[in-house]
């Protein structure tokens, strides 16, 4: 592992151990004043305190198991883990939040519930934890953006809305204390809500990145960019990327290169595009080197009329790498059919059809690319 991955992971523990040491001190003095003044929702705060504690907990973990060394039941390392933990503190945040509505839901049906016996004491605690809550929150959850780490997001974003949850407590024993007015179940309701909906949203981002979902277009294009610049490659093609974690990324690419070149120069190309790629944080374990065979006239005149033929189908977005065997009278090239068609795979058996009639006596062999 690099030394910016370590240093990442050193950020992720540091902000985790701060974590938990603040919501510990603020859960166990929540439980002695909770207990004291019979106060269910302080109760309930300290309880969120605590799983809290659990998430960064999880995190950490994740983040010890993520600097192991790949293995061989684990070629690509541990970084997933950071997602698989972070899924179960979405949940977290939803448990916590579907527990304090079905409480609060209660208390509202019962008149609104008993009313603690609050003092200043109390006010004093819930000030101390909501500012608390919301310096950590900002702080961590910059900085997960910052070094892109989705737990210590979910982290910041967890902090916050236990920052309106005591927000909400500190503004109903306010309210209570001047109004005799009791709105502190109508409050936890809404704020219960406000935190279903991010951990859905955290459940959602996860999944996607666990399922597989593309990754950054701007980091796409830029070692396309970046490949594409070399002199001796005409063309960029099928740059797949697998994310193993926020510090592995790891796929393959396709170039076109005149199809002269020769083993020992095509082996050079292949090992400075590797070494780009690899400034980028991106291990290409495959670099698929094609020429389009087109120096016989022959081949040329076959490669123009196929081309005639492919451009009448706006959904191809390209063809390259053809080749032609004339002793097997077999003609090969690929495609890239548009993802986003929906009679995609109607035209490319459209232009086999057609290809078939125009050249009979040639098989073709073509192969669709998939060029997210």
């Amino acid at each position: 592992m690099d030394g910016k991955s370590t240093y990442r992971n050193r950020l992720i523990i540091r902000s985790n151990v701060s974590g938990i040491v603040m919501n510990l001190l603020l859960a166990v003095a929540k439980l002695i004043v909770g207990f004291m003044i019979h106060s269910r929702a302080i109760l309930l705060d300290a309880v969120n305190g605590l799983t809290d504690m659990v998430t960064a907990l999880l995190s950490m973990i994740s983040t010890l198991f993520a600097n192991r060394r790949r293995d061989r039941k684990h070629p690509f390392g541990y970084g997933r883990l950071e997602y698989v933990t972070s899924m179960f503190s979405a949940v977290f945040i939803i448990i916590m939040a579907v527990h304090s509505i079905i409480g609060a839901v209660g208390d509202l049906m019962n008149g609104g519930g008993n009313v603690p016996k609050y003092n200043s004491a109390v006010v004093v605690l819930m000030v101390i934890s909501l500012l608390a809550k919301v310096i950590y929150g900002l702080a961590t959850r910059n900085l997960g953006k910052r070094i892109d780490a989705i737990a210590l997001i979910l982290g910041g974003t967890e902090s916050l809305g236990d920052a309106l949850v005591s927000a909400a407590i500190l503004g109903s024993i306010v309210l209570y204390r001047v109004a005799q007015i009791n709105l502190e179940p109508l409050l936890s309701i809404v704020i219960s809500i406000y935190l279903v909906k991010t951990g859905v949203e955290l459940i959602s981002e996860t999944s996607n990145k666990l399922i597989g979902r593309k990754g950054d277009p701007e980091l796409y294009l830029r070692i396309k960019k970046m490949i594409a610049e070399e002199e001796a490659v005409q063309n960029v093609f099928y740059l797949v990327l697998h994310n193993y974690g926020e510090e592995i990324l790891m796929g393959s690419v396709d170039i076109e290169v005149d199809e002269g070149m020769s083993v020992a120069e095509s082996t050079v190309l292949i090992r400075k595009i590797r070494e780009m790629a690899m400034q980028q944080g991106v291990i290409l374990s495959s670099v698929g080197v094609y020429g389009t065979c087109i120096r016989d006239p022959k081949n040329a005149e076959m490669w123009d009329s196929i081309l005639t033929i492919i451009r009448k189908y706006p959904i191809i977005l390209r063809a390259y790498a053809f080749s032609f065997n004339p002793d097997s009278r077999v003609a090969s090239f690929h495609i890239v059919p548009d993802p986003s068609a929906e009679d995609g795979q109607k035209s490319v058996e459209r232009i086999k059809k057609e290809l078939a009639e125009t050249f009979p006596e040639i098989t073709f062999d073509i192969s669709e690319i998939l060029d997210i």
